[in-house]
């Protein structure tokens, strides 16, 4: 396999993704909705095709003579309608894997998307599965990451404002699985290159278990600060993602998803397949943290 296209532009995961595509020797596609990406993006070799994935066709015809496909939902934070949004653009994307009739897709799935409810913004992830799990002859590897370690960059507000860090969980023994995108990444291009995965599968992509006292003794030592991990209510998480500025929709997603995380709903799945850790730590990531905490 040879034509290879990505989505997700020149993101975290997306960038090292491609770079390694195009060091293997592959035609790599990159779509983006940015036209300020394209110079950046033709100058890793790849070509670049500018457009909306919520443009079903502009989808369709970006996935033309594709061999494989990397396909992710973005953040989407400027829509009202998280879900709705989602889900408009994984119906673009299982049409057009369909209709060009993909042999090979990898896609950005998360961890608790084995719930398909319940679970805030990977719900529509799950959907997407399905979607995909369906197309007959395909072959798809569900990529399922934990919990970022650049999420933990949003509680850089928190410590410099209040001296605190925090979301509804945390504050017990139970150890939150961590992932840096560097690890996605790896993951993901292992798979693209490979591709010695037949019809449906998924792969859990994990760096590090720590409890939220771990975290912020971490982060704190790096940035020299010491400060708390505070749970707070339901009521409060969303609050202070409204007053953040976040969509009704994504707030109460977002809160959702704190819950799963909070009962432990959401790796119930991870841990009976206990995959192998991928190489980033926590203590890795603090340099990072201390850069765009100082920045």
């Amino acid at each position: 396999m040879k034509n290879y296209v990505i989505t997700g532009s020149i993101g975290h995961i997306s960038k090292p993704i491609a770079e390694n595509l195009i060091k293997a020797g592959k035609n790599v596609t990159i779509i983006t909705s940015d036209v300020n990406k394209v110079s950046q993006i033709e100058a890793l070799g790849a070509k670049v095709l500018t457009g909306s994935l919520e443009d079903s066709q502009f989808v369709k015809d970006a996935f033309k003579n594709a061999e494989v496909v990397y396909t992710m939902i973005p953040p989407l934070m400027k829509t009202n309608d998280l879900r709705g949004s989602q889900l408009k653009i994984a119906s673009n994307y299982a049409e057009s894997i369909r209709a060009n009739k993909i042999p090979y897709v990898v896609t950005l799935s998360s961890i608790g998307a084995h719930l398909g409810k319940g679970c805030g913004p990977v719900d529509a992830l799950a959907a997407y599965e399905k979607m995909l799990d369906q197309i007959p002859g395909l072959n798809v590897k569900h990529l399922r990451p934990s919990y970022f370690f650049y999420n933990l960059f949003n509680q850089i507000g928190l410590i410099k404002n209040l001296g605190i860090a925090g979301g509804n969980f945390g504050n017990s023994d139970a150890k939150l699985p961590l992932v840096h995108t560097n690890d996605i990444a790896a993951a993901a291009t292992d798979e693209l290159l490979h591709l010695n995965f037949k019809s449906s599968s998924f792969r859990y992509v994990v760096s590090d278990f720590r409890t939220t006292q771990e975290i912020v003794q971490v982060l704190g030592k790096a940035i020299g600060k010491d400060f708390p991990w505070v749970e707070f209510t339901d009521e409060q998480q969303k609050e202070g993602l409204l007053n953040a500025g976040l969509s009704d929709s994504h707030a109460e997603a977002f809160t959702e998803m704190g819950i799963a995380i909070r009962t432990g709903k959401m790796f119930e799945d991870l841990y009976k397949h206990q995959p192998a850790l991928s190489p980033a730590k926590l203590e890795n990531f603090a340099s990072e943290f201390t850069f765009i905490y100082n920045s």
